[in-house]
């Protein structure tokens, strides 16, 4: 099989245009959704913005947790969820106490009032997010939910293996036993 062949198969990295680039389209589509949901559901209800009405939905959904996890399960940098925390709490909407099995970390959770925020704007949420799915048939939603799953795990096996490569190709550096 030659060269041409195995592109025709394939997507061939050698002549994909950025406007292909699966990553591009994503997040046009993610942004266009999030422009909206902000515009029509979060705003004229209250005065958060996306990141931080989503930290409230973790909060509300997972219960207490710290920084790390939040970042871990929405893979939202923890630089970011940190700053998007603090207006939270300082308004009281989450409450932030000293985890007493590991002192320099701290939990989070939503306080009634956060709670009743949160709830406020989900309530408009919902129809939107269900006009949305339901643009697509069942058999549509359980083939995009299997295509998402699949695409994760392409890219998190990508990822490691660039780590790996990345790992591999570096310089031995002197350990502090070595100095």
């Amino acid at each position: 099989m030659s060269s041409d062949s195995a592109c025709e198969e394939t997507v061939c990295s050698q002549s994909l245009p950025l406007d292909e680039f699966l990553t591009f389209k994503l997040m046009a589509l993610a942004n266009a959704l999030q422009m909206q949901v902000t515009r029509h559901y979060i705003a004229p209800v209250t005065s958060v913005g996306l990141v931080e009405w989503r930290l409230m939905g973790l909060l509300q959904q997972h219960g207490e947790s710290h920084a790390g996890a939040l970042a871990r399960i929405s893979l939202i940098d923890k630089a970011q969820i940190s700053r998007s925390l603090q207006p939270l709490i300082e308004r009281e909407w989450v409450q932030r106490r000293v985890d007493p099995q590991h002192a320099r970390r701290h939990l989070l959770s939503l306080t009634p009032q956060g709670l009743s925020h949160f709830n406020c704007v989900l309530t408009q949420a919902r129809p939107f997010q269900a006009a949305l799915l339901n643009a697509l048939t069942r058999q549509e939603r359980e083939s995009l939910n299997q295509i998402m799953a699949k695409l994760m795990q392409a890219a998190e096996a990508i990822d490691a293996q660039a780590s790996q490569q990345s790992a591999d190709s570096e310089p031995n550096r002197p350990q502090a036993s070595d100095l």
